[in-house]
Formats: C-alpha cells, structure tokens, sequence
C-alpha cells in the first residue's frame, strides 16, 4: 500500500526538467505512466490526432487554433525542424496543416510560448479535450520471434489483409524509406533499364513496376498476395503502361520461362518469403545468362531476435535525441517474426543471418557484383527529420547486385587456367 502512494506521488519528468530551466515553472504530479522511468502529468502525455484517431506523444502532434484540429507526425503532408533553442531543446518540429496550409509548432514548443491549446481555452483544460484518456505506454510497432512453422500460405493470406493499408501509405515512389534511401541506391546498381526485359519479384501494389516501366523497361511484376495484384491491376486499368501481373510465389515462378529476364529487381522481400533459397534458384533460372539480380532487404544485422528496436527515453517520443541506442542479440537466430503495425492485422518475417543470402547466392551460381547500405541524404534529413534521421546512425537496409554467371564461359575459362 505504501509503495502505490510513493508511486502516485511521483512527479512528471518534464516539469521537473523545465523547472530546473525556469523556477518558476509548476512541478505536476505524474498521472500517466507512473510505473515506469518516466512518469507523465496530463499535460507532457499523448494527445489524440483529429486526423488518424491515433494518440502520440505530446512533442509529435501540433494544435491548428484555426480549425481546432490535432495533426500529428504520421498525418501531415509534411514537416519540418525549426532551429530553436526553449528549456533545454535546440529545435521543435513544425507540421504541416493541410487544413490552413500553414506550419503548426509542436505542443512542447507551443507550452513554452504559451500557446498551447489548454493555455488559449480554459474549457479544454479543464475537461483535457484532445487527451489520450489511456495512462499506460502502448508501442506503435509490435513484434514477436518464435520458432513457429509459417506456411507460406499462411504469409498470403496476412498481406492480403493488410495490403489495402499498407497501399494506402504509399505515393507513386512508394514510402518514405524507399523513395529517399532505397530506391535511389538501386536505381544507381541497376543502372539503365531501358528495352529490358524486367521482372519484379514481389511486386506489392506495383509502384517499382510502374517507375521501372516510365523508365523505358518492359515489366513482368508477381507477388503471392492476391489483394497485391488485384490493386496493381486497377492502377493498370486507370494508367495503362502494358505491366504483366500475376499472382504467385516468388519461390516457384512456373508461369513464367527459363533464362526469360534480363533483369530482377526484388525491393524488400526476401525477408518475407519462407523458401528464400527457392527463390534465388528461380531467379537464376528465369534470369539470363551474364544478366544481374538486384535486391534490397531488412538489414539482418539489425533485425535479429529476441531483441532489437530503439531504445528511447522515454519510450514513445518523437525526438530523435531521446531514441538512445538500438539493441540487437542472437543474430545467427533463424526465426519468424510476428509483427504488426497499431492496430494492424498481424504479419509475417523471417530472420536470417546475412551469411544465409550469400551462400543461396553463390549456389546458384551467382557473382555479387554491388553491396550497399544505404544512407539518407544530409537534404533529405533536414527535410524528414522525424522519419528519416535514424537512417544515418544504423544501416536499415541493404542492397546486393549480383550477376549470373554463364557456366559454358566459367567452365571453358576454367580449361584454359588449368595447369598441364
């Protein structure tokens, strides 16, 4: 009993921190959170976006006092860090309203300019409008690793229910990740496409396809999630650009011919496919000879189980300062990751060390020609900040050019270096 009053006497850590730059300042009691490191008042807490419905920590979301709206991080158009120095902070981010189309301050900043929707309505206050009323921390992102027997069947039917969403987050150049880190970098690896025959395996809504068909290629796309290709054909209905889609396993490409490709682009998918050793032996066969196989993945040094992710102070901010470090164990762990996003259906991913892929290479015959780990441009971090700075402390992503060797030509070369 006396340990739950010591608990519910605790005071928020940030009106501790902003009192010891301001005196004045009102030490609160924490009511949020109080079981953990970091104890919250209502005011340093989670607000609700008017936008998504999704609370987010009160230094991700701004008040537009012209609509009365909450934009969060997540909804807004764009965003930007202001250089500004307020208690112990050298920034605060500026987002978008698509509402007033005008930059809002975050809440952190607008408490310290007194403007903060609760300073500017008395009735708001005192009936905490816009408060995530839920007092415990709930992970945006939530994932577990077992030794589980997923059938691919199984990771199908989990795209399937989530492609509609995960679709929705995307612009003609995909998301952010892929538009400013990924796709730059196998653009560069796969040089011109022009008049090649393509295939992109794993092919999702289409987006790669549709960019690789503008620049001149002849695209074949296949994915194992019907509701994929069902949404990558309605683009092609609305803009035809003479795509070839099909429904099927990038681990058994029946429908499609031997030494048929001249290249195969496969962006962030082998991490999902179960056989990802089927896989490159299928590549090898639809791909000709002398020809190259790019793919992009979740890094594998940074995706291991039982253990990785941010570790940020307190847990849910949206200040890159606070993400602390990044935990990683049991790497050469062969698992299946359970993941989904807030209130996602749940999906599938496979984890294997980086040794797993070069071998399956190698195997089937394959010379790696290009190895990238992408990093963020120094513009387009001043520019997406709050998505995409993390990207310049840990390599997310990796992309391996490899060619297929021609093995009459290895063969014959390997005659004439053969000592008489």
């Amino acid at each position: 009993m006396g340990e739950s009053k010591q608990t519910c006497r605790k005071i928020c850590k940030y009106c501790e921190l902003i009192h010891s730059f301001e005196s004045s300042y009102p030490l609160r009691r924490a009511t949020n959170a109080v079981k953990s490191d970091y104890p919250r008042c209502d005011w340093h807490w989670r607000f609700i976006c008017s936008t998504c419905g999704r609370p987010r920590h009160f230094n991700g979301i701004s008040w537009c006092e012209k609509s009365h709206n909450l934009i969060c991080l997540s909804c807004t158009s764009k965003h930007k860090t202001v250089p500004r120095r307020f208690w112990d902070r050298k920034y605060y981010y500026a987002i978008y309203c698509d509402n007033c189309k005008q930059y809002h301050p975050a809440l952190d900043y607008l408490e310290f300019r007194k403007r903060h929707p609760w300073q500017l309505h008395r009735d708001m206050r005192e009936t905490k409008i816009g408060l995530d009323r839920e007092n415990s921390l709930r992970p945006a992102y939530v994932s577990s690793f077992s030794h589980e027997n997923i059938s691919e069947k199984q990771v199908a039917e989990a795209w399937d229910r989530i492609a509609n969403r995960w679709d929705e987050r995307y612009s003609e150049h995909g998301d952010m990740n892929r538009e400013f880190i990924i796709d730059p970098a196998i653009f560069r690896v796969i040089g011109s496409v022009k008049d090649l025959a393509v295939l992109d395996a794993g092919c999702g809504g289409g987006y790669l396809s549709r960019l690789l068909m503008k620049r001149g290629a002849h695209v074949v796309g296949v994915d194992v999630s019907k509701k994929f290709i069902e949404i990558a054909r309605q683009k092609e209905e609305q803009n035809p650009l003479g795509i070839i889609y099909h429904v099927g396993s990038v681990s058994n490409l029946s429908m499609l011919q031997d030494e048929s490709f001249d290249l195969i682009v496969s962006n962030i998918v082998l991490a999902d496919v179960k056989d990802f050793q089927k896989a490159i032996h299928e590549f090898a066969r639809v791909l000709r000879p002398d020809r190259k196989l790019v793919f992009s993945n979740m890094h594998p040094c940074f995706s291991s189980a039982p253990v990785n992710g941010w570790v940020r102070v307190p847990p849910d901010s949206d200040r890159m300062e606070d993400w602390v470090y990044w935990k990683v164990d049991q790497y050469f762990e062969r698992s299946v990751e359970t993941w989904r996003f807030h209130d996602w259906p749940q999906a599938y991913g496979f984890h294997r060390p980086l040794s797993d892929y070069m071998n399956a290479l190698f195997k089937n015959g394959f010379v790696v020609t290009d190895f990238e780990e992408p990093v963020p441009t120094k513009k387009t971090v001043r520019e997406h900040r709050r998505q995409l700075s993390d990207g310049e402390r840990i390599p997310w992503f990796l992309i391996i050019g490899a060619k297929k060797i021609d093995r009459l030509l290895e063969k014959s070369r390997y005659r004439c270096f053969r000592p008489s």
